[in-house]
């Protein structure tokens, strides 16, 4: 065994995978704020318009089928709008992952050795991967993300190493798996 990791995965834990999974989907810094300032905005004009729509057909009272579909379409950007509000909340979207998360208070262990890694936990036992499943990895102030598809990884908090020095594992998992850890900037 070269390291492993016990933890229990918290609030702040699931919050910094949202962060990283949005870096993922927008390295660039100015692309990210944009995209926070910008869906907000588009979000409640899409609504307003929307709704000015819906608001004109019933109070015109024309109602043939041509209304019917602006009604449909309008509700379609309605919930578009609604849609680019909530993507852009992301600190909202932190508290709805966690909220969602099944395995709080769960202890999750994390064992790597020379030819595979394993993961432990009370709801899934015990799972094995290769280090070649690693498709890409990214690493913040606090954790490492090990990802084996765009959306679906392992999460190892960096103070929770029991045996291993978490300044050496980037270097061993990018010898193991062939992948670079990328830092997430803020």
């Amino acid at each position: 065994m070269d390291y492993q990791v016990k933890m229990v995965y918290e609030q702040a834990d699931v919050a910094a995978l949202v962060r990283t999974l949005d870096y993922r989907r927008r390295p660039d810094r100015n692309t990210r704020r944009a995209m926070k300032i910008a869906g907000p905005i588009f979000g409640v004009l899409l609504i307003a318009v929307a709704a000015s729509v819906i608001a004109g057909t019933v109070s015109i009272g024309a109602f043939v089928p041509a209304t019917f579909v602006s009604i449909l379409i309008s509700a379609a950007t309605l919930l578009g709008g609604v849609a680019l509000i909530r993507r852009g909340d992301t600190r909202g979207m932190e508290r709805r992952s966690w909220k969602k998360y099944p395995n709080k208070g769960m202890t999750v262990t994390y064992t790597f050795f020379d030819d595979h890694f394993e993961e432990e936990d009370e709801a899934s036992g015990l799972s094995k991967f290769q280090y070649i499943s690693i498709r890409t990895a990214n690493e913040d102030e606090g954790h490492f993300f090990l990802f084996a598809t765009n959306n679906a990884g392992h999460m190892l908090r960096k103070d929770s190493f029991v045996v291993g020095d978490p300044e050496t594992f980037a270097a061993f998992i990018q010898k193991k798996s062939a992948v670079r850890m990328d830092p997430v900037e803020a």
